[in-house]
């Protein structure tokens, strides 16, 4: 699944998403569908785990809430099969 950890002070969102679970290709989608809101970072598929790291771009968005938001945005893709 997905584990997600929230620094609040540095204002940063580690998740790390299992790709038997969320599609490699949704969440590169997403990571690219978010850099207009937030630096993306996506490191490599390494042992079915994708580390994703996100830095919002302005200080009015919550960082717990934009990672659970793009771990949601990364299923919806999968569902409609849209990237």
């Amino acid at each position: 699944m997905a584990d997600m950890q929230i620094d609040k002070k540095n204002r940063e969102v580690k998740i790390v998403l299992d790709t038997v679970f969320y599609g490699y290709g949704a969440i590169l989608q997403a990571g690219k569908d978010y850099l207009e809101h937030a630096w993306v970072f996506i490191d490599g598929d390494v042992n079915d785990k994708v580390l994703v790291t996100m830095k919002p771009k302005k200080d009015d968005l919550d960082v717990e809430t934009i990672g659970y938001e793009f771990c949601n945005y990364v299923l919806g893709l999968m569902q409609n099969a849209i990237y």
